[in-house]
């Protein structure tokens, strides 16, 4: 099977969640993407969430798959010669530094592109490059607070909460990828690089749309739950089943029609208080008593059957190892297992695009810190045994 990306050569600066998911996007399209790291710490994604008796964390093993690793220290004058002769022969750089690193390094794209005119420059801060708070350190859950995220989250009785995945971070790493890609098209047509940023911040605005809609037509705010703002459908939120909860919402009168025919509750159908969404929204509370004590009677999977038997849309609510293990990801391979040299058999991210309805393959797992210092500085330029040992030795590589 030919990759859409496997002419590419991308070097990967990137850390922790944010740059790494764009890259492994790529390297799961083709691209041949050398992770570069510090030397003998590596980056800061090995040191978290370790899998037990190994050095290997879940993390780096999850977002690195599908890439080639080798360690190099830009803060040493050998060090950044040698990137500078690796971005010559690459297509892509991608960094998500704080701003301002890469020009202090002498590594900025202004540097870049005069010695490869060609270069895609990708970059990814918590902010941005200009605006007011462009120089402010940011994480994943900065950025959710900032940008309406955590207001908008929890119960309205309650504090404000943070999404508990790393969702920013992820949302980053797709809107840098898309830009990657976008700038890969366009120098196709012209021969010329470009840099492309992103920030979290700007990122993180999409999934707020439906709260700036509410706000901007009604005026209000709030934390709603697991309900609309305003409580604008019902039934719509979580529902407990005999062994857990499910999630259902009905947008119109079709699928309120169809849940009281799921139900064996037709009479509802007539009722004045539940006739339209509008009327249902009014007497929400009421909707939810019924919805539960129908729902509650029946497993989780009984319930999501039934529902969607009716093109009701309905879902489990399902906790972290149940969506490791579910057979409908890893059917189409969105979850795979592989085997790691030292953390042995762990789970991984298989990617979500499908071309030719081919699921991407991890065909390598995560490089161990500097597993291919030999092959690409060897290979790519040209470096002999003794030179690389004394780079080894003077704590360039």
């Amino acid at each position: 099977m030919v990759k859409p990306l496997d002419d590419i050569r991308v070097l990967d600066l990137t850390h922790v969640y944010n740059g790494p998911y764009a890259t492994l996007m790529l390297a799961l399209m083709g691209a041949e993407v050398i992770k570069v790291e510090p030397p003998k710490t590596g980056e800061m994604a090995r040191r978290i969430f370790k899998v037990r008796g190994s050095d290997e964390s879940y993390p780096f093993i999850m977002l690195n798959t599908n890439k080639k690793g080798v360690t190099l220290n830009l803060k040493t004058e050998r060090g950044r010669e040698l990137f500078k002769e690796l971005a010559k022969q690459s297509d892509i750089v991608v960094e998500n530094f704080a701003v301002g690193v890469m020009d202090h390094l002498g590594l900025g794209y202004s540097v870049l592109k005069e010695l490869n005119p060609s270069l895609i420059y990708a970059t990814s801060t918590g902010f941005g490059l200009t605006g007011p708070y462009s120089n402010y350190p940011a994480y994943d859950p900065v950025i959710q607070a900032m940008a309406g995220i955590m207001a908008a989250t929890g119960y309205p009785d309650k504090p404000p909460v943070k999404a508990g995945p790393p969702v920013v971070d992820i949302l980053g790493g797709i809107h840098l990828c898309a830009g990657i890609l976008s700038a890969l098209h366009m120098r196709g047509r012209t021969g010329k690089g470009t840099i492309v940023e992103t920030s979290l911040y700007d990122a993180a605005l999409g999934p707020i749309i439906t709260q700036f809609s509410y706000y901007l037509a009604t005026g209000k705010t709030g934390r709603f739950g697991n309900t609309a703002p305003g409580r604008a459908f019902s039934p719509y939120n979580t529902y407990a089943a005999k062994d857990g909860y499910i999630l259902l919402l009905c947008a119109d009168e079709v699928k309120w029609q169809a849940l009281c025919r799921v139900m064996q509750r037709e009479e509802l159908i007539d009722d004045p208080r539940f006739r339209t969404n509008a009327d249902r929204s009014k007497n929400c509370d009421e909707i939810d008593a019924i919805v539960e004590e129908w729902t509650s009677q029946r497993t989780r999977q009984e319930v999501m059957e039934l529902f969607a038997s009716a093109d009701i849309t309905c879902g489990i609510v399902q906790a972290v190892p149940e969506v490791l293990h579910d057979k409908h990801l890893r059917e189409r391979k969105a979850i795979q297992d592989i085997i790691h040299p030292t953390a042995g058999k762990v789970s991984v991210l298989g990617g979500p695009l499908r071309f030719d309805g081919q699921a991407p393959v991890v065909e390598n797992p995560s490089p161990t810190l500097g597993q291919h210092n030999d092959i690409v500085y060897g290979k790519l330029l040209g470096l002999s045994a003794r030179e690389l040992a004394g780079l080894k030795e003077q704590g360039v590589i």
